[in-house]
């Protein structure tokens, strides 16, 4: 059922000391407050992997905050919050009542933007009540990764207008991804120009990731033995704590800022020495790393990116500035990126603690091998082993 704002308006001023307290917002003091003037916020999800993190660092800066969503992922985890619900494909009346009755925010922070219609849905319903919109994008909007120090005015992705307009769930957009979210960022500033902004992370990485795209390392590296490092400790990658995301899209809203941000740590900044070394010190088993090049795990059909995260080596064509795209927009509108090594820990607390709380939460359903080994990602250790043997039996190895 919708939860009214009237029911939670008297809670909201509680909810960013509770959740402090209780350990559920786990950002790092001294990051860039912002305008502190108190906000009205409307989030669009704000139940699976950033949407939380929004929430809690907006509560942190006294924000007002309410979720729009259908009530079934987390349904418990803002329990104390105005939630309406409703879905992005089927069902904005909640939304559609709330500013027929004069209902206004300051801004809207929309966390699911995977096709232009859904976005001009949300946008055409609630802009009489806003003042501001977030489209929440990704850097694999540009249309290639070919030219190192590109800024948000590289090129973009395309896809051809009959494909883009068959395409109507997140389900279906495969290989479109990219080109889909520019649609999406073009939806919402075509129906709001001048009051958009569209932050473009890259690997976001943090506890609540469940894609296992960056948790590999952390996790490995608390296994022990001896783990495969790819390429080169130089190679470079681009990446952004969700918790740094999370303190970027409010940041944004509090400014009023807009427009497109490259939201990564700043080119060269981490490496995948760098990765390597502090998920290996967070994990403290004792693990050391066995660097092996790009053209010996190719021969051993070892994915970049898929089985050996984050990375993708720079000779592979079309890919000489992978890692290396220009951020300076963002950091001059507050972007901070905090060490890698905080996020590997974070990770790992993440993937040491949960696995009781949905235990309890589902019981008998819940499968821990499973669950674990999707949150652990990357290569298997079987096979990784397979691999280290063959590399310390080829010629001159």
């Amino acid at each position: 059922m919708t939860t009214t704002r009237r029911e939670f308006l008297a809670q909201a001023g509680l909810a960013a000391g509770a959740l402090t307290a209780a350990g559920l917002a786990p950002h790092a003091a001294g990051l860039p407050l912002g305008n502190r003037k108190n906000l009205k916020l409307l989030i669009l999800g704000g139940t699976g992997f950033l949407g939380p993190h929004v929430v809690w660092d907006a509560l942190e800066h006294g924000h007002e905050i309410t979720l729009f969503n259908r009530g079934r992922t987390d349904p418990d985890l803002f329990s104390d919050l105005e939630t309406l619900t409703g879905d992005r494909y089927s069902d904005l009346s909640a939304l559609e009542a709330e500013i027929a009755s004069g209902r206004r925010w300051d801004g809207v922070i929309d966390t699911f933007t995977y096709t232009p219609g859904v976005v001009e849905d949300a946008v055409n319903v609630l802009k009489p009540g806003i003042d501001h919109y977030v489209v929440v994008s990704t850097m694999s909007v540009y249309a290639s990764n070919d030219e190192p120090g590109a800024d948000e005015s590289a090129p973009l992705a395309e896809v051809a207008d009959d494909v883009a307009d068959a395409i109507k769930t997140h389900r279906e957009v495969g290989v479109h991804y990219g080109a889909m979210k520019a649609r999406c960022e073009a939806a919402a500033e075509r129906l709001m120009p001048g009051a958009v902004a569209y932050p473009r992370p890259g690997l976001i990485c943090g506890a609540r990731d469940t894609t296992g795209r960056f948790s590999y390392w952390p996790i490995r590296g608390s296994e022990g033995g001896t783990m495969i490092a790819p390429g080169t400790p130089d190679d470079p990658i681009q990446i952004i704590d969700v918790r740094d995301l999370a303190r970027f899209i409010n940041r944004v809203i509090e400014d009023k800022s807009t427009g497109p941000f490259n939201v990564v740590n700043a080119a060269s900044e981490v490496t995948m020495g760098s990765v390597v070394r502090d998920c290996i010190a967070a994990g403290d088993a004792g693990t050391e790393a066995e660097w092996l090049d790009a053209e010996f795990l190719a021969s051993q059909g070892v994915q970049a990116w898929q089985q050996m995260p984050a990375w993708v080596p720079p000779t592979t064509p079309g890919y000489s500035g992978f890692g290396l795209a220009a951020t300076g927009r963002a950091r001059k509108a507050g972007l901070v990126c905090r060490p890698v090594r905080e996020t590997a820990d974070a990770v790992l607390e993440y993937y040491r603690s949960r696995p009781a709380l949905l235990a309890e939460r589902m019981g008998e359903e819940f499968d821990r091998g499973q669950w674990e080994r999707r949150i652990r990602g990357g290569l298997a250790p079987e096979r990784e082993a397979e691999v280290l043997r063959a590399w310390s039996t080829r010629d001159g190895g």
